[in-house]
Order: structure tokens, then sequence, then C-alpha cells
């Protein structure tokens, strides 16, 4: 693909961004003038959208590199009611993922894609599917959650997309504070099933395939409280049996206990410790 049909791609991807789509929350493209060395992909979080990634996107496109960041179906919407998301399946967010790392294929030379919570797992749902990713960063990615067995996250995901639908709170005991102007406070409960179906299909696979181009590294905080570190790790874990060097994991230990590490509204954030080892993680060679 060349540099003018990926800008037509992009172009025709945007317009899906109707009307009731929130200036901050449509698709982004940062694109340097020409085809450079690296083209990223961000995906965002499950209820959040595009501009979580505005700060960081602003730091790598000063380092030269084109990034892509797609709004992911059903989020964005000017009404945080969430009721956007009803009925959006995860093959709606995973087709958009995939039309986004294509354009970045026509914008750089080497891709790579990083991605928060469901964008984390859905990063490593296209590592394992794409031969064209040098890197993969799934970031807090939501193969699971809570300390569940993967055994109960697979029954947990079953019930969600199956029993009726409910509108649930993110903080519905606390004061708000974490939940960004942009995103939306409430989900509706098929939805985070949706999200579960990726991370479900991303640990079944990791145990018999391997990423399919360059590696995949998990990043986590040991005071999550809310995604599976140890699934993350087994998944991890399994990769780097089948093939060695085709996974890592970097954990911080040093952030407090939130989920969203990435988000720079957040008033516990620390991005000044996390961006700097995305950035480098993004930047770094693949370890085949």
């Amino acid at each position: 693909m060349t540099y003018a049909e990926a800008i037509a791609r992009f172009d025709a991807l945007a317009a899906l961004d109707d009307a009731g789509v929130m200036a901050a929350g449509r698709s982004k493209l940062y694109a340097q003038a020409a085809k450079v060395p690296l083209a990223i992909v961000l995906l965002h979080g499950f209820t959040n959208n595009p501009q979580t990634f505005a700060v960081l996107a602003a730091e790598l496109v000063a380092r030269g590199h084109t990034v892509v960041v797609p709004r992911l179906p059903g989020h964005g919407d000017i009404d945080r009611s969430g009721r956007r998301l009803i009925n959006v399946k995860a093959e709606q967010w995973l087709a958009t993922g995939d039309a986004a790392l294509d354009i970045a294929c026509g914008l750089g030379e080497r891709v790579a894609t990083l991605g928060v919570s469901l964008g984390g797992a859905m990063a490593g749902w296209f590592a394992l599917r794409r031969q064209d990713i040098a890197r993969a960063v799934g970031v807090v990615p939501m193969y699971g959650i809570g300390r569940f067995s993967p055994f109960a996250n697979a029954a947990v995901t079953l019930a969600l997309v199956t029993l009726p639908d409910l509108q649930i709170p993110w903080d519905p005991f606390g004061n708000q504070e974490q939940i960004t102007a942009d995103a939306y406070p409430k989900f509706p409960s098929r939805g985070l099933g949706e999200c579960l179906r990726i991370g479900d299909d991303v640990f079944n696979a990791a145990l018999r395939i391997t990423p399919a181009g360059g590696d995949v590294v998990a990043v986590l905080n040991t005071r999550e409280p809310a995604i599976n570190n140890a699934m993350a790790l087994q998944i991890t874990s399994n990769w780097q049996r089948l093939r060695a060097k085709s996974a890592s994991a970097f954990i911080f230990s040093d952030l407090p206990a939130i989920h969203d590490i990435v988000e720079p509204t957040n008033p516990y954030q620390k991005i000044d410790i996390v961006y700097p080892k995305l950035i480098e993680l993004l930047e770094g060679s693949p370890r085949l």
C-alpha cells in the first residue's frame, strides 16, 4: 500500500465518526509528511476513546513516528451513558483494529501496536495473526478479570454475553474521580463479555501457537485492581515455551493501585514513569 492509499483509507475510517461522536473521541491520524521507519497503532480501552492517547501520541510524533489511533465502535459518544456500546460485538472492534493496522503498513516501514486493557488484549490477538506487526505491547491487557482462574473467567464470559444486558457503573460507591470527562461512567455487561471473549481467545490460542510476526510485551502493574495479571503472565510463559524470545513481561512495582496507567488525566497517574518505558518498548528492535 502506498502512502497516499493509506491516507485515503484513514479518511474512510474517520468518516465512520458520525455527528454523535465528540470531537475528542474521533479517530486520529498523526502523520508525518512521508513514509517513516516506524508507524504505531494505539488501541484504547473499553468505554474510553482516542483522546486517552493525546499526550503519548504527541510524544511519539515528536520522535518522528506516525501514529494511528482508531475509535473502536461504540465509543466516543457525546452521550456518555454508554448506550452506543449496546450490541457492539468483539468482531467489530477487531475489524477496526485490523483496518488501522493496514493503514499503518502504508505509513511506516515497520509497524508496532500498543493497546490498553481491551486494546491490550486486542494487541495480543493481532500479534497472533499478523506477520506485519514487529512488536505488540499490551498494557494491563484484559485477558481476564480479578483473580479468577482461566476456567472461571471463561464461565464469567459466557454468562455476561448470554444473560440480560445491564448498565453497570464503573465506580458505584466512589466519587468518580478516576473517570475522565471523555469516557463513559457506565458500561453494558454484555460489552464487558465481548471484551473477555477476545482475552479468552488469546489465552486458548497461546497454548498452541506463538505470535506470527515479532514479539509481544505485557506491561503490568503489581497493584493492578481489575485485570488478571496471572493470566497475562501465563500467556507470556506459554509463548516463551513455544518459541524463545517471542514474548516478555515488564512489571511496574512503583505505581498506585489504578488500572488505566496510561490515562494522563487520572489524578493518580504516573505517566512520567510509564510513558518513557512504553516509548522504549515501542522503539525497540524485535527479539527474533
